[in-house]
């Protein structure tokens, strides 16, 4: 028997890609449920939820200042605003559970679900939590973390669980030489995937940009996922220079770049660290350092830890660092291999099903 469920979760890929990968497991698990979207009109979810083949209901949401400003009073507003339009979605949607995975773009739905006696999941995807989850999980009936011994920072939630973070299944199962083929990369060439999340980030594409202009021994392409804050400028900065580096705005099949890829330069966002996982991929990760309690840093240090990444500094990551990293791996395929190999032993593949299971025992029901 199908269920009805209604998720929000948005404003960067970090939040939104778990929201979908929780929605693709539901999918596949329980194939006549109802799943839709709540979302704002500027969030990525504008474009990635629709994207996935899933309903998009805009609702008004912002983010709360920490300091009584103009801002908060206008977050106020469309916060009340968005749970009004939220509520009305409850009554005539009608959804069996409320799933949230995080953002300003949860409080509406959530404080709705909680007014209106529906069961609301809360996924996690830090090892240190964002505000908005944390003053939302005392209105939740269960929390879902990535990490675990998180129950301290959720004391008022009825139940905190740890499952991972969820990725989509293309993850787990896009092949190396079929993703390398529909990019027409020739055998011999050392692809370097540089990205910086969905807003993109100025330190690693300012390096990679320089990186593209130094001589390699092998033919080497470098794709740079820009964001769309950057994009045009460094498109243009780009275009004057070189043809080894293709820069693009945003990835949205992000696990075919990843899947072709030798390595991939990232920020360790807790996403991105479970697809890095996912695809068995060597990385550089450079923290972004003003991460709420700076959970990047820890996030990158489990890899670095376990042999699986080489982690540099936001403060140290210049053209020539990057240079001096990558360059010995180029030279070192077994190397390389065995970072993939120590990536991968760091992934959680039941993550989305665990999920889903909380979510069944909220219904009621067993999941499959």
């Amino acid at each position: 028997m199908g269920i009805r469920v209604l998720i929000a979760g948005g404003g960067t890929s970090g939040h939104i890609n778990p929201a979908i990968a929780i929605a693709d497991r539901l999918r596949a698990d329980i194939p006549d449920s109802c799943i839709e979207f709540c979302g704002t009109k500027n969030g990525i979810e504008s474009d990635t939820v629709p994207r996935a083949g899933y309903a998009l209901h805009m609702i008004r949401a912002s983010g709360m200042p920490a300091r009584l400003s103009k801002k908060m009073v206008r977050a106020l507003l469309n916060f009340k605003a968005g749970r009004k339009t939220c509520i009305s979605l409850i009554r005539t949607f009608k959804p069996d559970v409320i799933v949230g995975t995080g953002g300003y773009v949860c409080s509406p739905l959530v404080s709705a679900a909680y007014h209106q006696h529906i069961p609301v999941l809360l996924h996690e995807q830090n090892a240190f939590p964002g505000r908005s989850n944390r003053l939302l999980s005392r209105n939740a009936d269960v929390v879902c973390t990535s990490f675990p011994e998180m129950n301290a920072y959720f004391p008022k939630a009825k139940s905190v669980v740890f499952t991972g973070n969820p990725v989509r299944a293309v993850f787990f199962t896009t092949e190396r030489e079929t993703a390398r083929k529909e990019l027409h990369l020739a055998d011999d060439t050392f692809l370097i995937l540089a990205m910086g999340g969905s807003l993109g980030a100025n330190t690693i594409n300012t390096a990679v940009t320089a990186l593209s202009a130094m001589n390699f021994a092998i033919p080497v392409k470098i794709i740079l996922s820009a964001g769309k804050q950057q994009f045009a400028a460094f498109k243009e900065q780009t275009t004057k220079t070189n043809d080894r580096i293709e820069v693009m705005e945003y990835l949205y099949n992000p696990q075919t770049y990843m899947a072709a890829a030798d390595i991939v330069i990232c920020r360790s966002g807790a996403i991105t660290c479970a697809e890095v996982a996912a695809l068995k991929l060597p990385s550089v990760m450079i923290p972004y350092p003003f991460a709420a309690g700076d959970h990047q840093t820890y996030n990158a240090r489990v890899f670095e830890q376990n042999g699986a990444c080489i982690l540099i500094a936001d403060k140290e990551a210049s053209a020539e660092h990057l240079y001096q990293a990558i360059l010995p791996l180029m030279q070192d395929r077994p190397k390389l291999l065995r970072m993939g190999e120590k990536a991968g032993e760091l992934a959680r593949q039941q993550a989305d099903k665990d999920i889903v299971q909380q979510i069944m025992l909220l219904t009621g029901q067993k999941s499959t």
